[in-house]
């Protein structure tokens, strides 16, 4: 298994979401078995500046980044930047 880290700039809410993804190759394809939310940094709206960062230690709070990450439609990029 192989882990990656990536970022997710959620720019309707000024913040930045740092993930791990954990996948598997198996012959041309690539299996995700996971997606960990760790941080969370908010941005400052007018100068993209970061104003601070938080860890997501709950499981309720990883729960609802990943399913926010799915729906904005980033998730498909890290598929497909993986299957290169």
């Amino acid at each position: 298994m192989h882990t990656i880290e990536t970022n997710w700039e959620d720019e309707e809410n000024n913040r930045q979401v740092s993930f791990a993804v954990q996948f598997t190759r198996k012959e041309n394809a690539v299996e995700i078995q996971s997606i960990t939310p760790k941080q969370v940094t908010f941005l400052c709206p007018q100068s993209n500046v970061p104003l601070r960062s938080i860890g997501v230690w709950t499981e309720k709070g990883r729960q609802l980044l990943a399913e926010q990450f799915q729906a904005s439609g980033r998730f498909a990029d890290v598929e497909a930047t993986l299957a290169v």
